[in-house]
């Protein structure tokens, strides 16, 4: 009885949090691709080139080799690529113009989908340059979520800590349960946000992913040891 309790109450804050979860991202669509400053830039791929100044999602498959390259209004001297995770900016890559005035052209090519289609399905990737910004969804098609290291890892730490949690609930009260129950609950918030991340539901660039973290902290933090012997007594 006391078991179907804690498994009722442990599945009901879950699913909870996974609710809210997914009514912030709906609340906050995916940023579409836009940039500024008078740049342009466009990708090339096996399928063709496509304008990446207005284009809001490139799609490609883990099988292609693709480039780009960019104009832009005057000399640009330095550039830094980033890629979104948490609402956090990730640097990729950065350089500086070879030419101490700025380059008002730039490209790239070779670049292997192959060794990226190991860590997700889909990517949000910005741009700076020292007047242009600019940012786009790439979505690799034929790339399944759920075996990748962000998508399908995502899902693993999900559960992992959930079960951590859950554990964590049926053990002794005291601040040991509580700490490693909010540390895990933190791993499930982060599992879940990286798996959501990648099943484009939400937005890497907000911070919603990191407020699911702070969630599933809290929830760990309150049901750590809470249904453990000690607490029982108490109650």
């Amino acid at each position: 009885m006391e078991g179907g309790l804690v498994m009722h109450t442990v599945a009901r804050a879950g699913a909870a949090l996974a609710a809210l979860g997914l009514f912030l991202a709906l609340a906050t669509p995916v940023a579409v691709a836009t940039v500024t400053g008078g740049c342009t830039v466009t990708g090339t791929s096996p399928a063709g080139s496509i304008d990446l100044t207005i284009a809001g999602e490139w799609h490609l498959r883990s099988t292609d080799v693709v480039g780009g390259s960019g104009t832009a209004p005057s000399p640009q001297k330095a550039a830094t690529v980033f890629a979104y995770s948490l609402g956090l900016p990730l640097p990729v890559v950065s350089g500086q113009s070879e030419d101490d005035e700025g380059d008002t052209e730039g490209s790239a090519s070779g670049i292997v989908v192959s060794t990226y289609a190991v860590l997700g399905h889909r990517f949000v990737v910005a741009g700076v340059s020292d007047s242009c910004s600019g940012q786009v969804i790439i979505v690799l098609d034929d790339v399944n979520p759920l075996l990748t290291i962000l998508g399908g890892g995502g899902l693993a730490l999900a559960i992992l800590g959930l079960l951590v949690v859950l554990w964590t609930a049926r053990r002794g009260s005291g601040c040991g349960m509580t700490l490693i129950g909010g540390a895990a609950g933190a791993l499930a918030g982060l599992g879940l946000a990286l798996l959501l991340e990648q099943l484009g539901v939400v937005d890497p660039t907000t911070f919603i992913g990191l407020a699911l973290v702070v969630l599933g902290a809290l929830l760990g933090l309150f049901l750590g040891g809470r249904f453990g012997p000690h607490a029982m007594e108490v109650a």
